[in-house]
């Protein structure tokens, strides 16, 4: 955690450094959905009935949401995007008897890094910092064999690629995000009666995310604002407009 931390602080140094140079810098908020991945889990037949074989189920993806807001400092065709987001994750298995969701809540602070390569499109990538409040399958018991879970990392760090279109103050967003490392496979104890999987094996995966988003500028430096967006063409507030 201490790398982690000392990563952070460095982006964070390093990004208000770079406004002493800045042509311009930015304040706004995004929102969007994403998609999930996870790992398989292999319900033991044996703890059902004797002699009855494994069975794997794979996850499905849910649609999940994002909320957030971006401070955007650019320098020539470059700039650096710290942003602070909450994201809700949905997943489900597909039981015998009844699927079970999977859920996670976190938040999150991506520090991107971004060029653009044509106007009016950018690429980025940048670590993100992970903080994870509440994840949950449901039907798990807490037994003798095992404790509950899912018990993932609550702190954890990913990389994030993307591709980022912008049209005067509003953008689109497309990224992906991949975690640094794998999670750990763990035994599960699931309600049998209610979703026809006991003991499970919840196998090792690494945590992978893909998201769009859209995102408008509230305040910037150029002197426009938002109210300029509804001004005529030659007075219009359009920092990206050529």
């Amino acid at each position: 955690m201490k790398a982690i931390y000392l990563l952070l602080a460095l982006c964070i140094y390093f990004n208000s450094s770079t406004l002493v140079f800045s042509q311009d810098y930015v304040l706004g908020l995004k929102a969007g959905l994403n998609t999930n991945t996870i790992g398989d889990i292999n319900s033991r037949g044996g703890s059902i009935a004797v002699g009855k074989a494994d069975e794997v189920f794979s996850p499905k993806k849910n649609i999940g949401y994002q909320i957030g807001g971006y401070f955007n400092a650019e320098l020539k065709g470059f700039f650096i995007r710290p942003e602070l987001n909450y994201v809700s994750l949905e997943n489900h298995y597909d039981f015998p008897n009844r699927a079970s969701k999977w859920t996670a809540t976190k938040f999150e602070i991506p520090i991107l890094f971004g060029l653009e390569i044509a106007k009016p499109v950018s690429i980025y990538a940048g670590p993100s910092f992970n903080f994870f409040s509440n994840i949950q399958l449901e039907g798990v018991q807490v037994t003798s064999y095992s404790n509950g879970g899912p018990d993932i990392e609550k702190n954890t760090t990913s990389l994030n690629f993307g591709i980022l279109a912008r049209y005067n103050r509003f953008s689109i967003d497309l990224r992906y995000e991949i975690g640094t490392k794998a999670t750990q496979e763990e035994l599960l104890d699931i309600n049998h009666s209610a979703y026809g999987v006991n003991l499970a094996d919840l196998r090792s995966y690494t945590p992978k995310t893909l998201s769009l988003s859209f995102s408008v500028d509230i305040f910037r430096t150029d002197g426009t604002s938002i109210a300029d967006l509804f001004k005529s063409n030659d007075k219009c507030g359009c920092p990206y407009k050529k």
